[in-house]
């Protein structure tokens, strides 16, 4: 079956559940971006914005709640001891086995399909000598612990459901694989959403067990998920119920529920229609969804993930697999360094991170790059160690009274911009040593594991090798960028300038 006709079977069961199009939307193969909506070119006038492009009733999305209701598609021993995000990618492989006998059939047979692995296989599960183009990079580690999760999760799978294949109708561990697990996994990781974001609070509360959390796991969205990745657009993913009453809860879904799609921007005939997956940097969504976001003038999304000294050691430092649900995948115990300077217009991701609002005149170069909140927190994080207090380092004009939050922001704005006496620019040098020093240790981790690539090997390279090696590329942008800001800062080198003297004198 070509992808038209798996496409075509895909909209006529949706349109028979009770979905629908907008009317002039349409659904394509992009050379780029694959399948993806737009509006039709034949269409006599654009879409307006937050029309509904999509309206899928929710019960033909597929999830953790439906291995519960409206029967359990698992033993009831099973279920109780594994973890919901497992039981739903489960529940996928399942669903696929029972081929045609299953009710979302016309959607799982227009999904990537298992044996062709080149189309679905993320970072994590690329064949070694493409992943090893990654060794050294910002995802590295990402990539290891979503290796480790899924072989674990594999291996406890299958020992609770030969444990509790007594209670079960059929040998389903007998068909499980590990290439099957890793293809769900996949699958849920690009293409799934929060239930809190789709589903109405009615459903969760009327189908979750004690104990489980809503987002504990993900939903597919058949349909809903063909839409493209734009993190500059603002789109709506309103929950609605027919009638205008309240969201039947007696399914999985909810007959009378549905979730719509709405996109703030109009669309002219030809045009990509796109979804917002919520911001993520380009490691995210290079692990997450195996693609990268281009540079542009006005926009890039080059950041390298720095964690926290006192965070817990995980993998979101290189992030690990996010989906569409989340509403940002950068976790609040890491920092973000910017290919470009964080207050330039196209540092969109960067500027959404931000909780401190200071951009001033004659901000340093060794802070342009970095994200302020890792500037700051370096700096009090060394201030522990200091018997001398905030106030005293950084005083404030005598004649001025400002609020507690405004003397913070006040005190923020002169040591960002290097406006220090002597006692505090001993704290401001080692604040950027620090930085440099991390810098400087990531484009050695990089260097160290470089390859190259030329003549005729590189003609040789496969797509996943030439996205890994841009991915590098990108990643040596960033560091060498903020190690040239650096590098021309007039507080470092006014500093070479008073040890040369020293030594001369």
């Amino acid at each position: 079956m070509d992808s038209d006709d798996r496409i075509s079977l895909l909209l006529s069961w949706a349109s028979s559940n009770g979905a629908s199009l907008h009317p002039s939307v349409q659904i394509y193969d992009d050379p780029t971006t694959g399948l993806s909506f737009r509006v039709s070119p034949s269409s006599a006038t654009p879409i307006p914005p937050y029309a509904p492009i999509v309206n899928l009733p929710t019960n033909l999305s597929l999830s953790y709640l439906n291995a519960l209701h409206p029967t359990p598609s698992f033993p009831r021993s099973f279920l109780a001891k594994s973890p919901p995000h497992v039981v739903g990618r489960l529940l996928l492989i399942k669903e696929y086995l029972r081929g045609a006998d299953s009710f979302w059939h016309p959607y799982i047979q227009a999904l990537p399909q298992p044996e062709d692995v080149d189309d679905w296989a993320l970072p994590p599960l690329w064949p070694e000598e493409e992943a090893e183009l990654l060794e050294g990079t910002n995802v590295e580690i990402g990539l290891d612990k979503i290796r480790e999760d899924l072989g674990r999760e594999f291996r406890d799978a299958q020992k609770l459901l030969l444990a509790s294949n007594g209670d079960a109708e059929d040998d389903f561990s007998s068909l499980l694989t590990r290439e099957l697990y890793q293809w769900a996994y996949c699958i849920f990781s690009s293409r799934s959403f929060r239930p809190s974001l789709v589903l109405s609070r009615e459903q969760h509360e009327a189908l979750l067990p004690p104990g489980v959390s809503v987002n504990d796991f993900s939903v597919l969205l058949p349909v809903f998920d063909i839409g493209n990745h734009d993190m500059t657009v603002h789109v709506r993913w309103d929950v609605t119920s027919s009638g205008g009453g309240q969201a039947d809860a007696s399914s999985t879904g909810g007959s009378a529920a549905a979730v719509q799609l709405k996109v703030g921007r109009e669309h002219k005939p030809g045009e990509q229609i796109f979804n917002n997956y919520s911001p993520k940097t380009n490691a995210e969504l290079l692990l997450g969804y195996g693609f990268m976001l281009p540079i542009t003038d006005s926009l890039h999304n080059d950041y390298i993930h720095v964690r926290k000294r006192t965070a817990a050691p995980s993998s979101t430092s290189s992030p690990s697999s996010p989906s569409p649900s989340q509403p940002g995948s950068t976790s609040p115990d890491e920092y973000l360094i910017s290919l470009r300077p964080i207050s330039h217009p196209s540092s969109l991701l960067a500027a959404s991170k931000q909780t401190l609002a200071v951009f001033p005149q004659g901000l340093l170069g060794a802070f342009t790059h970095v994200q302020h909140d890792m500037v700051w927190d370096i700096f009090l994080t060394l201030l522990q160690h200091s018997s001398v207090p905030l106030i005293k380092l950084i005083p404030l004009d005598k004649n001025t009274f400002p609020s507690e939050e405004e003397a913070v922001r006040q005190r923020q704005e002169k040591f960002f911009a290097g406006q220090v006496n002597d006692e505090c620019r001993d704290f401001l040098e080692q604040t950027i040593a620090i930085i440099q020093h991390k810098v400087l240790q990531e484009l050695e981790r990089l260097n160290e594991t470089d390859m190259e690539v030329v003549g005729e090997d590189a003609e040789l390279l496969s797509p996943n090798q030439r996205l890994a090696l841009e991915y590098r590329e990108r990643c040596r942008m960033v560091l060498e960028n903020t190690l040239a800001a650096i590098g021309e800062d007039e507080v470092m080198q006014d500093d070479d300038d008073d040890d040369d003297g020293s030594d001369t004198a």
